[in-house]
């Protein structure tokens, strides 16, 4: 079953994220956080909302279900409102959202290449590219 994605802001524009950045970070918590499963369309448990933001991306917010109890960023990370992701490197592959897609156009995936939390590099992928 297709999954919820993630959603990020870059230049002012939001974006389908297809990476799960937040991953890293919760898996080295210990122990590490379970959140409910309350939809077969989102396993992961969580919706994470992303922006890059001079070079740098940041958590914004996470929206989950703990113990029947709606968690979010501050629950998570000490009461910000948000954070830079400098535990995360790896690609970051993302898609304009639908209002920005011209009609009948295939949408053009972007990599973002991140190294402990900065942008280091940007490459437009083909639209077939193996989406995480």
């Amino acid at each position: 079953m297709e999954q919820l994605p993630e959603i990020i802001l870059i230049d002012d524009v939001l974006h389908t994220l297809y990476t799960t950045p937040l991953l890293p970070w919760l898996r080295d918590q210990d122990p590490p956080p379970v959140f409910d499963r309350r939809t077969p369309s989102c396993e992961r448990g969580y919706i994470g909302s992303w922006t890059i933001r001079d070079g740098v991306l940041w958590l914004t917010g996470v929206y989950a279900w703990r113990d029947g109890e709606l968690t979010m960023l501050p629950d998570l990370f000490d009461n910000k409102r948000e954070v830079v992701a400098d535990w995360f490197t790896g690609p970051l592959v993302v898609e304009p959202a639908a209002s920005e897609i011209p009609g009948g156009a295939v949408p053009e995936l972007r990599t973002f290449f991140v190294e402990a939390g900065r942008v280091i590099e940007t490459q437009d992928a083909p639209a077939d590219a193996e989406q995480d």
